[in-house]
C-alpha cells in the first residue's frame, strides 16, 4: 500500500464522520471503513514520528534508571556518613576513654612512686637505727678497750 499524505487520511476520516448517521451526538460509521482507513494512518505516519515516540519512552526509561540510580546513591551517602558519624563517635568515645585511662595511670604511678618514697624512707630509717646502734656498740668498745689499756 502506498504512503498516503496524512493529512488527506485525516480529512477522508472527517468526511466520514460528517457524512455519516448520527442520533444524540453519536455517530454509526461502517467499521471496515474505519478499520482500513485507520491502517492507512498507521502506514502514513511518517518514521520520524514513530521514531520521536520510541525516544520519548526511552528518554522515560532513562530517567526512572537515573532517578532509581540517584536514589541508590542518596541511600549510600546516607549509610556512608552514617557510618562516619559512628566511627567519629567511636573514635571520640576512645579518645575520652584513652584519656582517663592515661589519668588513672599517672595517678597510679604518683601513688606507686609516693608508696615506694615512703618505703625507701622506712628502710633507711632502719637503717639509721641500725647503724647508731652499731656505732654506739663500737664506741663503747673503744671504751672499753681505752679503759683497760690504761689499767695496764
Amino acid at each position: 500500500m502506498p504512503k498516503m499524505n496524512l493529512l488527506m487520511l485525516l480529512n477522508h476520516l472527517e468526511k466520514i464522520v460528517d457524512s455519516s448517521f448520527g442520533i444524540a451526538g453519536k455517530v454509526w460509521i461502517d467499521k471496515d471503513e474505519l478499520e482500513e482507513l485507520i491502517k492507512k494512518i498507521q502506514i502514513a505516519i511518517p518514521e520520524e514520528i514513530k521514531e520521536a515516540e520510541w525516544i520519548s519512552r526511552e528518554k522515560e526509561r532513562y530517567l526512572n534508571q537515573a532517578q532509581e540510580e540517584a536514589k541508590r546513591i542518596v541511600r549510600e551517602a546516607e549509610n556512608y556518613a552514617e557510618k562516619l558519624v559512628r566511627e567519629d563517635q567511636i573514635i571520640g568515645r576512645a579518645e575520652e576513654e584513652a584519656r582517663r585511662i592515661i589519668s588513672e595511670a599517672k595517678h597510679t604511678a604518683a601513688d606507686i612512686e609516693n608508696d615506694a618514697l615512703q618505703y625507701a624512707n622506712q628502710i633507711l630509717e632502719q637503717l639509721e637505727e641500725s647503724l647508731e646502734r652499731t656505732i654506739r656498740v663500737v664506741h663503747k668498745g673503744r671504751e672499753e678497750l681505752v679503759n683497760q689499756t690504761k689499767n695496764f
